[in-house]
């Protein structure tokens, strides 16, 4: 239905663009994202037909969402006096992730699929126009912490680290087409243009763990294409400074800076020092660490920034720059452990559709998302975007698409099967079926 197919459309473009969308409701809690959601929803149940195959991931999902509500309820007996708050974080964090869900059975055909992928596409394409129009505003030939591309998702320099990691989410999928998509020579060069573009404006968003995971990223998928161009990737992420822009190896080189640089200390650390952010990120973890010792349990959703000030004061209110971390303190032991079920399992489904047969499709789809769980998987090692919505929304999306797509590829192998069956038989059977047969099939 071309209405379903343009509200779904409509919410991937709308996610990571908020910023440039003013709409508001003067009811509490609505707004222009719940509302394409509910008629999304709306449309699918009064004219879609029921998918025939359920979706997948079931499992892992809930037990995400009930870690999250147990965090939450242990939250509300230690400490009820935000609980509205805390509802509303529990709310968000489960909303963005059912996007999964709507989208696996919006999709419910294959060219309903193709559309929203290219879609997805298409959105980080012009998140990637945009940081390059910001880069070139700022000016690239000097480095400056105030003066970072954060395209999307405003212009303000806080939110670098967050385009960052949605470009390292995104991009995989424009590597994947570029080299796998042999069938298609025009889509590989189109797609090589828009991953040389994303790469360029990642540069500037300054953010050294997205140099990480792109260069992490570009070796496992070289790898998968060629021996000799993994060897080429290697290379230039050795080299990297003789070609990369000087303002982002300033950056890089700024992780470590010499004592020299900073306030005097003890003769026996006076060797060499993380920067003030890669510094801060260790006493944190470390008051978190004591956070868990204490209650093992979790303390609490949304009550990590409220009680780590008890530990390490200078950085009260701070988030945990570390999603594992953060859970891990939030929601106990269980948290991490919900955590890397779903991300393995995501995982797991980019391989299952990459093997589900030997099309290019089935390959680009799935290579290209398990190398984007990939960098899930490390962006939320320095920063905590898991329940992001504004970064992960469309990366909650794309899983659903391409369930959708493994599962119409199976049920349509399950129909060619089942089609062939027959003609398996004896020829005598074609040409005499005993009266047995004949009178089964005309009961079926």
């Amino acid at each position: 239905m071309t209405a379903l197919r343009l509200l779904l459309a409509a919410i991937i473009v709308y996610l990571p663009n908020q910023q440039l969308f003013r709409f508001e409701f003067t009811v509490k809690g609505l707004n222009v994202l719940n509302m394409l959601f509910l008629l999304s929803l709306l449309l699918m149940l009064a004219f879609k037909p029921k998918t025939r195959t359920p979706a997948p991931l079931k499992g892992p999902f809930c037990f995400f969402f009930t870690v999250l509500v147990w965090a939450f309820l242990v939250g509300i007996v230690s400490d009820p006096s935000e609980w509205v708050n805390d509802l509303t974080v529990l709310k968000n964090s489960i909303f963005y992730m059912l996007l999964f869900f709507l989208f696996y059975h919006g999709a419910n055909d294959m060219k309903t699929v193709r559309f929203l992928f290219a879609v997805v596409l298409f959105v980080t394409f012009m998140a990637s126009f945009q940081g390059l129009r910001q880069a070139l505003d700022y000016g690239i030939t000097t480095y400056n912490e105030t003066r970072r591309v954060s395209a999307p998702f405003g212009w303000h320099y806080s939110n670098a680290n967050r385009a960052a990691i949605f470009f390292v989410i995104f991009l995989p999928m424009f590597a994947s087409v570029a080299l796998f998509y042999r069938s298609k020579p025009l889509y590989r060069l189109v797609a090589a243009g828009c991953l040389a573009l994303g790469v360029f404006v990642v540069f500037f968003t300054y953010s050294r763990q997205a140099y990480f995971i792109l260069a992490l990223v570009a070796f496992l998928l070289s790898v998968r294409r060629s021996l000799f161009i993994a060897a080429m990737i290697a290379v230039a992420v050795l080299t990297f400074e003789s070609w990369a822009p000087e303002t982002a190896v300033e950056r890089v080189r700024s992780t470590t800076q010499q004592e020299a640089d900073r306030p005097p200390r003890p003769d026996a650390e006076r060797e060499q020092a993380f920067d003030e952010s890669t510094e801060s990120r260790f006493i944190i973890w470390s008051g978190a660490a004591q956070l868990f010792l204490e209650r093992p349990w979790g303390i609490g959703l949304n009550h990590f920034k409220r009680e780590i000030g008890a530990y390490v004061p200078q950085y009260r209110n701070m988030d945990a720059h570390n999603f594992y971390v953060l859970i891990n303190t939030e929601a106990g032991f269980l948290g991490p452990v919900a955590t890397l079920v779903l991300l393995f399992s995501l995982w797991r489904l980019g391989r299952r559709v990459e093997k589900v047969d030997d099309s290019p499709e089935s390959r680009v789809l799935g290579v290209g998302f398990s190398m984007a769980v990939v960098a899930v998987v490390f962006g939320n090692i320095y920063g905590s975007r898991f329940l992001d919505g504004d970064v992960m929304g469309n990366f909650w999306i794309l899983a659903g698409i391409v369930a959708r797509y493994y599962t119409l590829v199976r049920e349509t192998q399950a129909e060619a099967a089942r089609a062939t069956a027959p003609s398996a038989a004896s020829p005598s059977r074609a040409s005499a079926p005993p009266a047995w047969e004949a009178g089964s099939a005309g009961a079926k």
